[in-house]
């Protein structure tokens, strides 16, 4: 029988390898036909390049940073792909590639869809004039037939997706028409996220008026988001179309800053510090006399411009009476030169490289490093346009060698050292954070495995359970340690504690989360501690890493923040305590789910588990309809129409969770019939067969063993060789009792104590620290601010969390709060949390905490969010009071 297995298996393999044969058969011909995709400035030369020394933002850091940031601003990825008419890749840039080509190359990438504009309906609004144009083309060369309908769709209101994708299904044009009208159709679908500078620079959008070029229209949205921030009252509140359409702009203004001619923009890439020497004094005398006769700073150069706006910036950061032109006072010009050397901003790299090494000596650049750098530069660039993104590496290293020779004879001392640019290059190439999830994802599923298979319990399945349990755990440590040594070069390159945004607070959560979970793992070993920890930190790397408002880059401080003492004992300190509640809050939610699936005294039906359904469909639907008539009114300002919005949507959501919840408890009864009924079978099984061995060792044995059990309550049936049918029988009239079913109960409270005790420590913990942060946070309040506590938001929202959760931990100690209650209320107090973390930062956004306030932060999304998962404590609390409920 196992041959003729063998054999049928063996011949099923063979079909199936026959179907695949067939399969890549036939798929080779497309894939033949998909365009060779062209991999473009990926080796050492740009490496080099990247390792230039730039400053941007506020802080010295490599051109490879610049790049990745910039092309993920505008393109939404690090590496741009550009695609065909048809939507298919031909070509891959690396960041540092597309960077250099946008400023040698600006007439090739004005024409490349390049600029991300995600949002459909603004896309449309962009391309509508250029679009409409092509179809009365198309419908000129048309036949006479087909010229009606071709000239009808370009003459609607709206150009849409779907409209031209019905008439290309439906006309009768040849071949070329039926393709020139299906790319109008791709350029409007959403697969077509991105366009060309100049589809956008030449876009006339219809705003109030007449159509007006894009750019224009941006300025004036933000003239009125300006006034709209400022009083609510005084402009209309930007339409979501309108929101992106900044985004829009300013993707568009920072691809322009770079390749454009323009040398007067705050984002410029600055690539030279600026001389200091007695001759440099000398040149800027000059260049304020040439301004003050000339009246108009229109007719200087860009070099002189530049650094008259230097002294400018100088002037206005000391009193005026200490102000003097260079030159005049030695004083005066020993101070100006030690803040050109330490705190000025490098001269931009076009104005630079526009300017002749005449003028530039003439400015106090040492002559032979400037002429060699200049010359570097002019030939790396020529060699580039030659050859786009096939750069040869002699070049590169050149143009590298020449910047940190002349960057050091200007500036010794405070040019940025070899080790620190290439720390931060192998920083953005490891990406440690990046990596991090794969460690916390793989210690998830082996950790998750170990349960399934019953790693603490006697047998063969024991021995592998506890492999996978020691591989879990390893993975964990593994995504810790790509953890830290990330933050050990974030630290090293910023020089600050590593919580100073959003984003370095979520992965710090994410790290201290997997660290104390591995501290209680190894002081109780009852793997749920590390399982929590791999699944905070896995949800916190991949937010960290996905979500586009949390921003990765490092920059400059606020002066808040520049108290590096105070910002590692407060900040720290409090952001520990969000990843020890957070842990706790995962453990909870672990708890939960047994709760949810448990065997309890009774089993509810299906029709009493719905009975949610009814009132939370109802709540959902009228919210919606609510939101719907809400989104409908058209007032510009806020008012009932806004109020009445967010009581309809907080209506729906509570009505979702409430439905959420009725299906979830119905999930856990079927998971607990169709799956955890066979092990009450076995279970009852195993008590019988017992018995039997209990009466094969002899009378004395099975009297002692029916007395124990008859003094726990359990009743003992005697049965020479127990069928199914007598289990059933047993397990039917014994029922209530500590059978099968009881037993089934017990060894569920026994998993869910180990549990609650875990949560109860992690609970400890972040109440010790909020606590101590708290108390950190008033003295640096009284340090920075000249006073202990001023009722900011985050001040009084962390004092809530430490409120919160004490009311569950004194309350388990008295004995009032039993097992359920602590487990749902670590879930339910993990919301002030995330009013303190999120709420305060994304949603308020006042107080004198603004170095961390985010624009955006997709409120809507964030509510379904927290009120889907409340849904899974409240369906476990439903289907408990119904299973303890006496029929």
């Amino acid at each position: 029988m196992e041959g003729r297995r063998a054999v049928l298996s063996l011949s099923a393999w063979r079909w199936v390898a026959a179907g695949l044969a067939v399969a890549a058969a036939t798929a080779t011909p497309a894939r033949a036909a998909e365009p060779k995709v062209e991999d473009l400035g990926r080796g050492p030369a740009y490496a080099r390049v990247g390792e230039l020394a730039v400053m941007h933002a506020g802080r010295i850091k490599p051109l490879d940073t610049v790049a990745r940031e910039e092309i993920k601003a505008v393109f939404g990825r690090e590496s741009i792909k550009l695609r065909d008419a048809e939507g298919r890749v031909v070509a891959s840039w690396g960041p540092v590639a597309a960077f250099l080509d946008w400023m040698v190359r600006p007439e090739f990438w004005d024409d490349q869809p390049f600029i991300l504009v995600d949002y459909g309906p603004l896309r449309q609004k962009v391309l509508d004039g250029a679009l409409k144009q092509q179809l009365k083309d198309i419908a000129s060369r048309a036949p006479e037939s087909e010229r009606p309908a071709l000239q009808a769709l370009a003459a609607g209101p709206e150009l849409t997706a779907a409209a031209v994708n019905d008439y290309v299904r439906s006309g009768r044009l040849d071949d070329a028409g039926k393709k020139a009208v299906a790319a109008i159709a791709h350029r409007l679908g959403e697969e077509a996220k991105w366009l060309s500078p100049r589809e956008i620079e030449d876009a006339k959008i219809a705003g109030h008026g007449d159509p007006e070029p894009f750019m224009q229209w941006a300025s004036e949205l933000n003239e009125q988001k300006e006034r709209y921030d400022a009083n609510p009252k005084s402009a209309a509140k930007l339409s979501e179309t309108e929101r992106r359409a900044l985004e829009v702009a300013r993707r568009l203004m920072t691809y322009k800053a770079v390749s454009g001619d323009e040398t007067r923009s705050a984002t410029m890439i600055r690539v030279m510090p600026r001389p200091s020497s007695a001759k440099a004094m000398g040149y800027l005398a000059g260049v304020i006399k040439k301004a003050r006769e000339s009246k108009d700073v229109r007719s200087l150069s860009p070099l002189e411009f530049d650094v008259l706006k230097a002294l400018d910036t100088y002037w206005d950061a000391i009193p005026r009476d200490q102000r003097r032109d260079p030159g005049e006072d030695p004083k005066f010009d020993e101070r100006f030169g030690a803040w050109l050397r330490e705190n000025s901003a490098w001269v931009p790299l076009k104005a630079f490289v526009k300017s002749g090494a005449e003028d530039l000596i003439a400015a106090g650049y040492p002559e032979a490093e400037t002429r060699a750098f200049l010359a570097a530069y002019k030939e790396m660039t020529q060699a580039e346009d030659r050859e786009p993104g096939h750069l040869a590496e002699p070049l590169a290293a050149a143009m590298l060698d020449s910047s940190r020779k002349l960057g050091e004879a200007v500036a010794a001392g405070h040019y940025a050292t070899v080790a620190a640019i290439e720390r931060e290059t192998h920083f953005n190439a490891m990406n440690p954070f990046w990596l991090a999830p794969f460690g916390y994802g793989a210690a998830f599923v082996l950790l998750i495995l170990t349960i399934v298979s019953g790693a603490f319990r006697p047998g063969a399945a024991s021995k592998v359970g506890k492999g996978l349990y020691a591989a879990g755990v390893a993975a964990l440590v593994g995504g810790i340690a790509m953890e830290i040594y990330g933050f050990y070069l974030r630290i090293r390159i910023s020089g600050w504690a590593p919580v100073t945004n959003m984003y370095e607070t979520v992965i710090w959560v994410a790290l201290v989360s997997a660290v104390l979970s591995v501290v209680l793992e190894g002081i109780y070993r009852k793997v749920f501690a590390a399982l929590g920890g791999s699944a905070v930190a896995l949800l916190g790397t991949l937010t960290a890493v996905n979500v586009p408002l949390l921003d990765p880059s490092i920059g400059s401080l606020m002066p808040v923040l520049r108290s590096n003492f105070w910002l590692t004992i407060h900040v720290l300190t409090i952001v520990s305590s969000y990843a020890a509640f957070g842990l706790a809050w995962m453990l909870g939610l672990i708890a939960t789910t047994y709760y949810l699936t448990a065997v309890y005294k009774r089993s509810p039906t299906y029709r009493e588990l719905a009975m949610p359904l009814v009132p939370g469909i109802g709540l959902l639907a009228a919210g919606i309809l609510g939101v719907a008539a809400a989104s409908m009114s058209t007032g510009s300002n806020w008012g009932a129409s806004d109020i009445f919005y967010y009581i309809c949507a907080f209506v729906a959501e509570i009505g979702g969770m409430v439905a959420l919840a009725g299906l979830l408890a119905m999930a856990g009864e079927f998971l607990n019939r169709r799956v955890f009924r066979d092990a009450l079978r076995d279970a009852a099984a195993a008590e019988l067969h017992g018995e039997l061995a209990d009466e094969a060792r002899g009378p004395a044995y099975a009297g002692s063993r029916a007395s124990a059990m008859a003094s726990a309550g359990g009743g003992v049936a005697t049965l020479a060789r127990p069928t199914a049918a007598q289990i059933f029988a047993t397990e039917k009239t014994a029922w209530g009792k500590l059978d099968a079913r009881g037993l089934a109960m017990q060894e569920t409270a026994a998993t869910i104590k180990p549990i609650s005790n875990l949560m109860y420590r992690a609970m400890q913990v972040g109440v010790l620290l909020v606590a101590a942060g708290t108390i950190l946070g008033g003295v640096w309040a009284d340090y920075s601010w000249g006073r202990f506590w001023g009722w900011d938001a985050k001040e009084v929202w962390a004092l809530i969390t430490l409120l919160v959760y004490l009311v569950p931990l004194h309350g388990r100690f008295a004995g009032w709060v039993n097992t359920f209650g602590l487990v749902c209320a670590s879930v339910v107090c993990f919301l002030s949390v995330i009013m303190a973390w999120y709420g305060v930062n994304f949603v308020l956004g006042v107080g004198l905490h603004s170095y961390g306030f985010v624009e955006g932060g997709s409120q809507g999304a964030m509510s379904v969010i927290i009120f889907a998962v409340l849904a899974i404590p409240l369906a476990a609390a439903w289907r408990r009071t119904l299973g303890y409920r006496m029929a």
